[in-house]
Formats: C-alpha cells, sequence, structure tokens
C-alpha cells in the first residue's frame, strides 16, 4: 500500500484517486488530467499527469490545481524533476506538488529541490528510507528551486 511523505514525515492523505469516471469527483479528489479540464471548479480537485507532458500545453488548465500529482512512470525517466520545476519556477505554481509512481527513497532529496512537497512511495519501508535520506544534507552548493541562490552567493551568516 502507498505511503505518504510530507514535511519529512509519513503523513495519512487526504486526497483520494477518482477512480469511476462515471461519478462525479468529491472535493478532494485528484483526476486524470482529461477529467480535471472538464471540471469547472478545477481548484476542489488535483491533477494526475505523467511526467512526459509539455507543461506548456497544459499550464492554463492545471495551474489553478490545489494539487498536481506528477507520475513517474520509470525510475530512470527524471523528466518529472523538469516538470517540477518548471512548475514552481516559470509558472510560480503554489499548490502541493507530489511525486507518485516510480519514486525512489534516495531521489527524493533532488525532488524536494526540484519543487515537490509530498511523495507517495511504495510502502512504510520506502517512506523511512526516503525521510532518512532527505535529512543526511542540511545544505547543498547550488541554487534551486527552494534556496534559488548558490551557496558562494548567500551571506556568510546564511551558510
Amino acid at each position: 500500500m502507498p505511503t505518504l511523505v510530507r514535511d519529512g514525515k509519513i503523513t495519512e492523505d487526504s486526497w483520494e484517486y477518482q477512480v469511476d469516471e462515471l461519478s462525479s469527483p468529491q472535493t478532494g479528489s485528484i483526476l486524470n488530467l482529461e477529467a480535471f479540464t472538464q471540471e469547472v471548479n478545477r481548484e476542489l480537485y488535483g491533477v494526475l499527469v505523467d511526467g512526459s507532458v509539455e507543461i506548456e500545453d497544459v499550464i492554463d488548465q492545471v495551474k489553478c490545481a490545489a494539487l498536481i500529482a506528477i507520475s513517474f512512470t520509470a525510475f530512470a525517466d527524471g523528466r518529472g524533476l523538469s516538470l517540477a520545476y518548471l512548475l514552481r519556477s516559470r509558472y510560480d505554481y503554489r499548490g502541493e506538488l507530489r511525486a507518485v509512481g516510480e519514486v525512489l527513497p534516495d531521489w527524493t532529496p533532488y525532488m524536494l529541490r526540484s519543487g515537490f512537497d509530498s511523495f507517495e512511495l511504495a510502502d512504510s519501508r520506502a517512506a523511512e528510507t526516503a525521510i532518512a535520506c532527505m535529512q543526511w544534507m542540511s545544505d547543498h552548493y547550488q541554487g534551486s528551486v527552494v534556496q534559488p541562490s548558490p551557496r558562494f552567493r548567500r551571506p556568510s551568516e546564511e551558510k
């Protein structure tokens, strides 16, 4: 059963995937992109997008979503990282970004730096490993979505 990690700890998931496309979605449902674009009050729902989607093609539809779940379909496919980075930096998306699918625990520190807030991992063991991976480094030399300035450009008291 998937386990959710948010804010560095295992937490309950208040969102549910909308499996039955015939029923009306409830607030707090994560919809596929097609169903999401047909909704009027999109800010009440989350949307599931594939990491390979061209964000420029769908940004007008998804930018109001309360949650965007980016699906990683293969462990070696990093396009979801780029998608998260673009959503945060270019399109100023402020809602929750969630990594789902083939999420590897040791990728979570990089996912955090790309703009993800939460991670859906395979089980509690993977979630605990992800939490440990996120805590092993306190600072980074390169800039990121989280800390845009590289370390050498920050005042010495921030280092």
